[in-house]
């Protein structure tokens, strides 16, 4: 029998309805391309993704969003691009790890992001890659004399800033969106300088282990360890921020922030039945100013758990429903498309 060749394109648009700590209720539409970019057969070609989201909120956010993930043939080159645009009314308590929940204070920020990061492969599963960015926050309104504008962090008024960088990476995970097995392991380096038209100059280090091990059949064990370093004039949309639907799930993103973080998380995935899957996952973390004082002994933490709707069968492609607990200040639920790493 030949095997099958052509190029299936599968589409899927779903209405989004989701509360979490950062939006309260949301709604939606989110819709995904997925396909090979050799042929459907193929195994040594992940599959790739294009998806485009747009959400309202209950607290008046908008944001809209456009991604690609691109698998070019045998994975010689691989492609990442992300656009978005927001108007996100927020919450401030303050810069770094032991700000007070008395401090909250409301703030909103308006931005444009456009990022791409194209990989090449130069040995096996190792690759190397270079990295462009820019952000355009073109409005920040706050409290005068309040906390926002009282402390010292840069990118109070409005900013636009581009930096170039470079990144290596190793892979060697049998599946993009539910691996079960392997490694991946990437450092990218992203220098932000005025000659470029930046209106901040300053440098970012991240890093990222990702672990996958199956210990019994549809059962998975997933490991990620992750370090984001800042350093120079760091303004307030490139400032680390803990917790999230991709971090310490339950902390509302940005409860804690600084110029860098470190996270480590650990989840448990399996399938359950039908199309049904579940996951249980902990986690710790925190912010950090300078690297002498990332304060390991008072990291945070949080656990929760999930359900998992398999939407894709061929590529692994779920929808998440989580939620995540830290304390009775910390919580939320979570759904989306694919994992939190």
């Amino acid at each position: 029998m030949k095997p099958d060749t052509s190029k299936k394109v599968h589409y899927l648009a779903i209405p989004v309805l989701f509360k979490a700590p950062e939006t309260g209720w949301a709604y939606g539409l989110s819709s995904s391309a997925s396909f090979k970019t050799t042929h459907y057969s193929d195994t040594l070609t992940r599959t790739s993704v294009i998806t485009a989201l747009g959400i309202f909120t209950q607290r008046q956010q908008n944001s809209q969003a456009l991604d690609a993930t691109i698998y070019f043939p045998k994975e010689k080159y691989i492609l990442y691009f992300q656009s978005s645009h927001s108007y996100f009314p927020d919450n401030f308590w303050g810069i770094g790890a032991e700000t007070k929940d008395s401090n909250l204070e409301k703030y909103a920020y308006a931005q444009l992001n456009i990022s791409g990061h194209i990989k090449r492969k130069i040995y096996k599963n190792l690759f190397a890659g270079f990295i462009a960015d820019y952000q355009n926050v073109y409005q920040v309104n706050y409290q005068k004399n309040g906390i926002f504008d009282t402390t010292a962090f840069s990118g109070k008024q409005k900013y636009a800033d581009l930096g170039f960088g470079v990144s290596l990476s190793y892979d060697t995970r049998n599946s993009s969106f539910w691996p079960t097995k392997g490694m991946f392991m990437q450092g990218k380096y992203i220098h932000y300088n005025h000659q470029f038209g930046s209106t901040y100059s300053f440098n970012n280090l991240n890093a990222e282990i990702r672990f996958f091990k199956s210990v019994i059949k549809n059962h998975i064990i997933a490991m990620q360890l992750f370090n984001n370093f800042s350093d120079g004039e760091v303004p307030l949309r490139s400032l680390s921020s803990l917790g999230g639907i991709n971090n310490l799930r339950g902390f509302y993103q940005g409860r804690y922030k600084d110029n860098s973080m470190y996270s480590a998380i650990v989840e448990y995935r399996a399938h359950l039945f039908w199309k049904i899957g579940a996951c249980v996952f902990g986690g710790l973390g925190n912010v950090y100013h300078q690297i002498t004082d990332s304060n390991f002994a008072k990291a945070k933490y949080s656990f929760g758990g999930g359900l998992r709707l398999q939407i894709l069968e061929k590529e692994k492609m779920n929808l998440r429903f989580d939620y995540g607990y830290s304390d009775k200040y910390n919580n939320g639920f979570y759904f989306t498309i694919g994992e939190c790493f």
